[in-house]
């Protein structure tokens, strides 16, 4: 082979191992260690705190209080829930005081939600935290559940499944990833931990908890990764479940995973020992899961320009053709939004979207420029779920 098929063979080979050849192998990996299981032959925990940042977040803000202190009188040990208003310029504090069973802190200035969750940490008192966020529901035995995990000495975190309502068929294209993205999960969580966890719903030994450096994006990536770097395991609880929704337009979509991308390239400068296999247990999965997708849209890219490099082999006239023809079942998922009913097309559409963001964040992650690339997505009403989580039209996220 010349220059050119050894670089495009390398490109294939990255996006072949990161969407196909780990999750192979972490197949056959769960599968070898099938029977290590959580053992709850520790001490269960004494008391637990939910803590929930909130910035304007008036529209909803009641709803899931009220949800929540219902849970937390449900709970099996005492549960506190605290409320953090992060600046709010809304009646945010104000309706939150309104529910009984709720502390509520006040921050005069928005500060972003790892300082905002710092705080709430800093006046809890439970032995295990909780995290979650305003617009989601969690199931009715969801804390329970997630406190379940912690009798096992050897778990430091927990986290529970996101279940999502998609609109569209592009959006059904976002729901198979997740779906995919929760298998991976699992499989992870059974053979060590998984990487990082459902900031909607998750749970961590205050022992544990290390605050946020302010300004941090994957909040529900950095603290998760430190717990395993202190030789804990953090573990994935599909029994623990919260409900949401994906958001309405592909710009919404586009935007959140820009800001996810954006903040994987953040933690690499706040937590560098993770590179480090000796120092991070979970060296392999963290970079097959989380770096590798960062490079695979410029091995995509390479092979874009793979007709300009000059290409012997009819092989590889057949594979170049087969590539265009995928970005042209994307373009046409793409263009069809929500009249697009070919699930092949809206996967395609969405692998692209993936891509596209994760190479943007790269950009502005370079020319830190992170407060500029996002704004927060509105939603049309506060999300309240339609359907049980086993019935049609709801994914894993």
């Amino acid at each position: 082979m010349n220059t050119s098929e050894w670089i495009c063979s390398a490109c294939i080979a990255l996006v072949g191992y990161t969407y196909i050849g780990y999750p192979l192998l972490l197949f056959a990996w769960a599968h070898c260690v099938r029977t290590r299981e959580r053992v709850r032959s520790g001490p269960a925990a004494r008391s637990a705190s939910i803590v929930i940042a909130a910035h304007n977040e008036a529209n909803s803000i009641r709803r899931r209080l009220v949800e929540l202190t219902r849970l937390a009188r449900n709970a099996a040990i005492p549960v506190e829930v605290i409320l953090v208003s992060d600046g709010s310029a809304d009646r945010t504090a104000l309706l939150a005081r309104e529910v009984e069973g709720v502390r509520v802190e006040v921050l005069a200035r928005n500060v972003g939600k790892a300082a905002a969750l710092n705080e709430g940490v800093r006046v809890a008192t439970g032995e295990i935290l909780l995290f979650g966020d305003v617009r989601q529901t969690w199931a009715p035995d969801a804390v329970n559940r997630l406190l379940e995990n912690f009798e096992d000495p050897a778990v430091g975190a927990a986290t529970g499944e996101l279940l999502l309502t998609t609109d569209g068929q592009v959006n059904a294209g976002v729901g198979m990833y997740w779906r995919f993205e929760k298998w991976m999960r699992q499989r992870e969580s059974q053979v060590n931990s998984t990487i990082g966890v459902t900031g909607a719903i998750c749970g961590v030994r205050r022992s544990l908890y290390r605050p946020l450096p302010v300004g941090t994006i994957l909040d529900d990536v950095y603290w998760p990764l430190r717990v395993v770097m202190a030789g804990y395991r953090v573990v994935y609880d599909r029994r623990a479940r919260a409900t949401d929704r994906l958001p309405s337009t592909l710009r919404d979509e586009f935007r959140r995973k820009l800001r996810t991308q954006v903040g994987n390239f953040q933690l690499v400068s706040l937590v560098p020992g993770a590179l480090l296999p000796w120092r991070n247990p979970i060296w392999a999965q963290f970079i097959s899961h989380k770096l590798a997708r960062l490079a695979v849209p410029w091995a995509l890219g390479v092979l874009l320009l793979a007709p300009l490099l000059g290409l012997p082999s009819p092989i590889w006239r057949i594979a170049v053709g087969l590539h265009l023809a995928f970005y042209g079942m994307a373009i046409a998922g793409l263009a069809l939004g929500r009249r697009c009913r070919v699930k092949a097309f809206s996967a395609a559409a969405s692998f692209v979207l993936l891509n596209a963001a994760a190479w943007t964040a790269f950009w502005v992650w370079l020319f830190r420029a992170e407060s500029a690339s996002w704004r927060k997505i509105e939603y049309d009403a506060p999300f309240t779920p339609e359907r049980r989580p086993d019935e049609p039209g709801a994914t894993g996220r």
